[in-house]
């Protein structure tokens, strides 16, 4: 009861918070907003294409899991033999479904959940979720789903948090948590909090202090102080866990470091280092 509590809590969070969706100020679902949303996701995280594209779909049966607005799907669907898009909530697999559907590309686009995937044994070639098994309540139980729905030979590229990161560390930790409190010093005196930080302090006055403790607090600070799951690993424990469900890693890599957003060549070389964003690559053996 308790996990299926966790799975309705993740839902409802991100049928109210459409992945991306506030940063086009566009009429949503529109063409236009699509294609601000596609042109704003690949300038932010200009990684994806070249990643996508290296990965060869070609005659290739593609699951994506975890859909947001629906961008990184029309890279998968335009080249692969067929496409399938899995995501938790409706909001993104309307989303998903018009995008595809504005830009003549098809997909088989389905609501569930990545901890029991509606799909046979041994259906896909390839299998990718970018930035969203990490918000699901036990991760376990999608990489057991994953190496069961991939073929034998098949590839896998999962994206999680990482806790070797600057903003793990800095920014969250250390940055987030000083702001918060000179935030909650200055309401004390009168200001009036604004944004995620008046967020952050009504969730406190609703749970205590314990909010800010050192596993709790960055739950809220990656996508949302509203956001109740969202788990940053180390790549040791993400590499065994994978590797007890038959997938073996071949490469990781880290991208994505947010404070250098206009220097993308800078960005890239420093997110090898410290960036929040770790990809793992790997084969079902």
């Amino acid at each position: 009861m308790i996990q299926e509590k966790k799975i309705e809590q993740v839902e409802s969070f991100w049928n109210e918070n459409l992945c991306g969706s506030h940063f086009i100020d566009k009429e949503k679902f529109s063409e236009q907003f699509y294609t601000d949303y596609r042109a704003y996701r690949f300038k932010k995280e200009h990684h994806i294409p070249p990643i996508i594209e290296a990965m060869n779909t070609a005659n290739k049966d593609v699951l994506e899991i975890g859909l947001g607005v629906g961008a990184d799907a029309t890279l998968w669907a335009k080249n692969s033999k067929s496409f399938t898009g899995i995501d938790l909530t409706e909001e993104a697999v309307y989303a998903t479904g018009r995008h595809l559907e504005l830009l003549n590309l098809k997909g088989n686009i389905v609501k569930g959940s990545a901890e029991n995937l509606p799909f046979e044994d041994n259906s896909f070639d390839i299998v990718s979720s970018h930035g969203v098994l990490h918000h699901t309540p036990n991760i376990e139980n999608t990489f057991k789903e994953v190496s069961r729905v991939l073929k034998p030979g098949g590839s896998f590229i999962i994206m999680l948090y990482t806790k070797d990161s600057f903003n793990y560390w800095v920014r969250i930790q250390f940055y987030f948590r000083l702001r918060l409190l000179f935030e909650m010093f200055k309401h004390k005196l009168g200001s009036q909090p604004k944004g995620w930080w008046k967020e952050h302090i009504d969730n406190i006055k609703k749970t205590g202090w314990s909010y800010l403790s050192w596993e709790e607090f960055p739950h809220h600070c990656t996508d949302g102080p509203n956001c109740d799951i969202a788990n940053i690993y180390y790549k040791k424990e993400i590499i065994d866990l994978l590797q007890k469900y038959g997938l073996k890693v071949t490469n990781t890599k880290k991208y994505h470091f947010p404070v250098l957003k206009r220097f993308p060549k800078l960005e890239l070389i420093l997110a090898n280092y410290f960036g929040f964003f770790r990809f793992y690559w790997g084969v079902k053996e």
